[in-house]
């Protein structure tokens, strides 16, 4: 059986050393490498990409890889220009595919040559698998149909109520906490040469993944002079008065939890003005940034906010679970947040459809203009879903039974994940959904 992992800088080495064990148990395996920097150097089937250097060829436009250019960070945030090398790169995958024919895909969802690939596996039919933390319970990962959050089997694991209700109570009490919230990071000195290879890499040709050095510079520094006029403005508490209070987090980015499952609502700017836009006379909208925020955290957001009187940003030194109990509705796209509102029987919206959804107090909306006032009054009626304790207990046994246990993350963020009991985990869980692809 043909396996194929595609190329994602650190998550390589992770990926590399499932795909060894993989090999010794009779798979054929091969790479699709985009950056060479970050080439496997196990005995492998690997076939690098070239970078396209300059290009002026008139490719015809498609409206897949145009979706895919929209949502692209290069192109939205480190002030990438020209995008006829995603056309190039479409043409060099698209024919490898059709020669080698994989049987399975595995590799995240995330950087453009990534989600190139899972379209043209859609075109092929070939089955493309991003194994990624579940979020919780902890220490479990699933493995997501090509560029969805839908996931793909599991290991049928059940919880006792018991075990369920403990792991519940760990999460409503913010005792626990998704596993990519607690990375381990590797010394400065591997941090510094880490950047310094990713420099070169840059200068040497890979300038399709890697930002200009000097642009994302310039970004970090506005990032900075972001959160503090951010937080000069901001509340650190909810404000008194019987007004409806709504909140939404923002959502980190350039990350694929917006900007690939949560594409429609990448604009996080129009998305909260547009949720301004809708709230009834009197109901409050609070905006609260991520604690590690990066992008999204704009000059347009900071103007938009300081404009509307029914929104009112919250620092970044405030804990969610300080404010949590005093909000009304929670919004968000495809934040973590809805599986802790879930489980602390808080109403919750999403703006993407996911396993949450299956929850009676997690409701799934896809027009927000027209369907949020009725939402809001649904809430200040007590008439929106709740959910009972057994509920919650099925809930959790719905997030366990589709995902398996291993620590999907790299080993710059945490060396842990290539451990001998980790790296076996995972294997077994590959080999499980292999099996059901035969």
């Amino acid at each position: 059986m043909k396996l194929l992992f595609v190329e994602n800088r650190h998550k390589t080495y992770l990926f590399e050393a499932i795909a060894l064990e993989l090999s010794k148990s009779g798979y054929e395996i091969h790479w699709l490498v985009q950056n060479k920097h970050y080439k496997p150097k196990g005995e492998f089937n690997i076939y690098t990409l070239d970078y396209p250097g300059s290009l002026n060829i008139d490719y015809k436009r498609s409206p897949t890889v145009e979706e895919i250019i929209n949502s692209d960070r290069q192109i939205n945030h480190f002030n990438q220009k020209d995008d006829s090398y995603f056309y190039y790169y479409n043409e060099r995958i698209e024919e490898y595919l059709r020669k080698e024919r994989p049987d399975m895909v595995f590799g995240e969802s995330t950087a453009f040559h990534e989600l190139l690939t899972i379209q043209n596996c859609k075109n092929l039919n070939i089955l493309y698998l991003n194994p990624s933390s579940c979020r919780y319970p902890s220490g479990r990962f699933s493995f997501y149909k090509y560029d969805s959050l839908d996931p793909y089997k599991g290991s049928e694991e059940v919880l006792s109520n018991e075990e369920a209700q403990n792991v519940i109570n760990q999460i409503v009490n913010r005792s626990a906490c998704p596993d990519y919230m607690k990375p381990i990071p590797i010394s400065k000195s591997e941090i510094f040469r880490d950047k310094l290879k990713k420099t070169i890499a840059y200068f040497n040709g890979e300038k399709y993944n890697t930002p200009n050095p000097f642009v994302k510079y310039k970004l970090e520094k506005s990032k900075a002079d972001n959160i503090r006029n951010w937080d000069r403005d901001a509340a650190t508490e909810i404000l008194e008065g019987n007004n409806v209070k709504i909140l939404y987090p923002l959502q980190m980015q350039p990350e694929a939890n917006i900007d690939v499952w949560g594409r429609k609502y990448r604009d996080q700017t129009k998305l909260v003005e547009e949720i301004s836009r809708n709230l009834p006379k009197g109901a409050v909208l609070y905006v609260k940034p991520n604690p590690k925020s990066k992008y999204e955290l704009s000059e347009d957001l900071i103007a938009l906010v300081l404009e509307n009187k029914n929104i009112i940003p919250l620092s970044h030194a405030t804990k969610m679970d300080h404010i949590l109990p005093e909000i009304d509705l929670v919004i968000t796209v495809t934040g973590t947040i809805a599986i802790e509102c879930i489980l602390g029987n808080k109403p919750v919206i999403t703006l993407t459809k996911t396993i949450n959804n299956e929850a009676s107090n997690c409701m799934y909306v896809e027009d927000l203009s027209a369907q949020l006032p009725q939402i809001i009054k649904d809430v200040e009626s007590n008439r929106f879903g709740t959910v009972t304790n057994q509920e919650k207990i099925d809930f959790m046994n719905i997030l366990n039974k589709t995902s398996y246990k291993g620590l999907i993350t790299d080993p710059f963020n945490d060396l842990n994940c290539l451990s001998e009991k980790n790296v076996n985990n995972i294997v077994m869980a590959c080999k499980d959904v292999i099996r059901l692809n035969r």
